[in-house]
């Protein structure tokens, strides 16, 4: 332990006493590593598996729209009725469900807002899997009484009080009571755009259409390229009965995840992504070697009387990186910290007068993409950052030094 303090001792008082550089570093690392962090936990949120797609890759999206011969316009698009057609074509899928979206006013506390609801079947709960935090789905027994599920945002935004089961809501004319509270998910998530889900019995139609959004589960044991083979064959055959040119489908049958990451661009969002991450790096980087690099240069008499005294080469340069790498997780783990306030602000910042209701960049913080990609990102940028300008220092000879600088 003596030893410890002993070789510490020096690295902590060069940082106590270059204040402005030490300051720096770690300012300009917080904030480089929260953008980050934020975009990294976005990648995650996009190509993982997490609530409510834990199935992502087996979960098949039925495009809503059949597009004319030429592919400019909208010919025809998917009711239920169609959808109970397209089923009855499929064999070998283990659940299905379908969906309309309408935006509306909602009354609920004495209060009134807009938000994004559904109307759907008891079968979504069985496909998509929200965290319930209070309460539960409705089941098939439940489907035509007037049951509500919210998400917490809408919990938290007009109820005071913690629990909300039993509360009533208003939506399009109707009184619901609200049976379940299901965790935020992220806008990038699957349906992260949505706030209250209602049973499809009660959906009267009131924006002027009945189409929905078609969803249907495969087991783990599907072979998922004859799966979608299968559903656009089944599309086809129910588009030829409603006598619909099927040219021209306005998507292709893809899975959740593959239209979760096309949606952002596809391949050319990976590698947008990846510039970024290189950019957010690469600037700090250069201004952080250059201020190492002076900052060293101050030390560099003192670092030659150290070399003179017997101390080795590669001892020296360890000092030297560790005291940057101190700096730059510190300013990491800031950055880290700063996550969840940052992410409130940009919340409320470009959501809070929506007109689609609660909703949240991100619910919260994956632990495996900060120890797995956040904090390995952060010891390589030190390393690069303090490892190079340590390195020019003490590959000089010691006469060099002693004369008080390197020219």
């Amino acid at each position: 332990m003596e030893r410890i303090r002993i070789y510490f001792k020096p690295i902590w008082y060069n940082i106590v006493r270059h204040k402005a550089y030490a300051g720096f570093c770690v300012f300009g690392t917080m904030l480089t590593f929260v953008f980050i962090t934020i975009l990294l936990q976005i990648v995650h949120v996009v190509r993982g598996n997490m609530p409510p797609a834990f199935h992502a890759e087996r979960i098949i999206e039925v495009p809503t729209y059949i597009l004319d011969e030429r592919g400019n316009n909208f010919t025809d698009r998917w009711n239920r009725k169609d959808v109970q057609l397209l089923m009855g074509q499929l064999k070998g899928y283990e659940n299905y469900t379908c969906y309309h979206d309408e935006a509306g006013n909602i009354r609920t506390n004495g209060q009134f807002g807009m938000s994004m609801a559904v109307y759907t079947d008891y079968n979504y709960w069985n496909v998509f899997q929200f965290d319930f935090v209070q309460g539960r789905p409705f089941t098939e027994q439940e489907a035509r009484d007037r049951w509500v599920v919210v998400n917490e945002g809408i919990a938290k935004t007009y109820f005071t009080k913690e629990n909300v089961i039993g509360e009533k809501l208003y939506f399009q004319g109707n009184e619901y009571q609200i049976i379940g509270v299901v965790a935020n998910v992220s806008l990038f998530a699957q349906d992260g755009n949505l706030s209250l889900w209602l049973p499809e019995h009660f959906d009267r139609g009131v924006s002027g259409n009945d189409w929905v959004n078609t969803f249907i589960l495969f087991p783990e044991e599907a072979d998922m390229e004859n799966a979608k083979k299968m559903v656009t064959h089944a599309v086809n055959r129910v588009a030829e009965m409603k006598h619909v040119n099927v040219n021209n489908l306005a998507e292709p049958i893809r899975t959740v995840q593959e239209v979760r990451s096309e949606f952002l661009g596809g391949d050319f969002w990976v590698i947008g992504v990846l510039g970024v991450i290189l950019l957010l790096l690469a600037i700090p980087i250069l201004n952080i070697i250059l201020l190492s690099s002076a900052n060293t240069n101050i030390q560099v008499a003192e670092i030659g009387i150290k070399r003179a005294l017997g101390a080795k080469q590669n001892l020296v340069f360890f000092e030297i990186l560790v005291e940057n790498v101190i700096l730059v997780i510190g300013g990491t783990l800031l950055g880290i910290i700063l996550f969840v306030p940052l992410c409130q602000f940009f919340d409320k910042l470009l959501f809070e007068n929506m007109i689609l209701g609660a909703q949240t960049i991100l619910a919260d913080m994956n632990l495996g993409v900060i120890f797995g990609e956040v904090l390995p990102l952060s010891l390589l940028f030190s390393i690069i950052s303090g490892g190079l300008p340590a390195y020019w220092v003490v590959k000089y000879p010691i006469t060099d030094m002693l004369k008080g600088g390197v020219k």
